[in-house]
Order: C-alpha cells, then structure tokens, then sequence
C-alpha cells in the first residue's frame, strides 16, 4: 500500500492525520561531510533542498488539506537551529511556526544515547487517541524505534517511499 492508499484509509477512519517530516537526508540535503562544516554559521542554510521530496509533500498537502504537516528535527547546536528555520521560511514557508520542533543537542534537548528515540517520545507525548502520526525521516534506526515505541499509532516511512510511490 502507498502512501495515498494509507492516507486514504486513516482517513476514512475518522483519525486525525498528522504528519512528521525529518529534515536532514529527508527534505535538505544530506551530504558526508567528515569536517562537519554544516556545524559553521552560515553553512547551513546553504544546503540544498531535495525537491522530489517537497513537491510530493506539497502534493500530499493539496490532495489532503486537513493532514497537519510537522517538522521533527535534531540539530547539533543553537545556530544550526536557528538556521534550520530560516531554511523552512526559504523553501517550505507555508509550514506553520508552531508545527515546527527542531531539537537542539546543545539545549539538552537529546543526547547520543537517546537521538533514535526522542522524535518517537515526542510524538507520543502530543497525540491524542483518535491522532495517527505519519514520520518520515531517513535514519531507519529512528524508523523503527517509531514503530516499537508508538506501535498502531505512527505509519513509520523511509523518505525514499515518497519516491516510489
């Protein structure tokens, strides 16, 4: 079943769909960079968006405006977050501001021993019963903590779904 197929099906059951984006690897590019130059002031916003993606997201939006669309990200330090938003107002300004969560590890906001688990407890925390949470993100290890933690309640996607369907 696609993406469209699933849609279709929470929302013929009445649930409130709510959709979580990743942004790194799944909406901006995501390229190895040993020196972590993206970490610099300035660099982030540099990056490039993949735009299959948002156009499919974009798409999603159109075909179903009553799905929230979200942002869940982790960012390493303060700037880079700050940053992350001015890439949203960039490429994706119709996000509301308060749909966006970008996590910051220099807040404390997650660590390395929790990084594949804190976008699952955060969704957790804000559904509701009647709420399915769809996350799409690159890092199959976030995918499926997602799955084991929020069980029936999150459709848990690699990105690359939204290309193949």
């Amino acid at each position: 079943m696609n993406i469209i197929d699933e849609i279709r099906f929470f929302y013929k059951q009445n649930r409130n769909i709510k959709l979580f984006l990743d942004m790194d690897g799944t909406v901006v590019e995501l390229l190895i960079d040993s020196s972590q130059s993206y970490l610099e002031k300035g660099n982030y916003i540099k990056k490039a968006p993949i735009l299959p993606i948002i156009k499919k997201v974009e798409e999603i939006l159109k075909d179903f405006p009553f799905i929230e669309l979200n942002i869940l990200s982790c960012s390493k330090t303060n700037s880079m977050k700050l940053e992350k938003f001015k890439w949203l107002d960039k490429y994706m300004p119709y996000i509301r501001k308060e749909n966006i969560t970008i996590l910051s590890e220099e807040n404390n906001d997650y660590s390395k021993e929790n990084v594949n688990i804190v976008k699952a407890n955060y969704i957790k925390n804000i559904l509701t019963e009647n709420d399915i949470a769809i996350l799409i993100d690159d890092n199959t290890n976030v995918l499926t903590n997602a799955k084991k933690i929020l069980k029936e309640q999150v459709l848990a996607l690699h990105v690359t779904t939204l290309l193949i369907n």
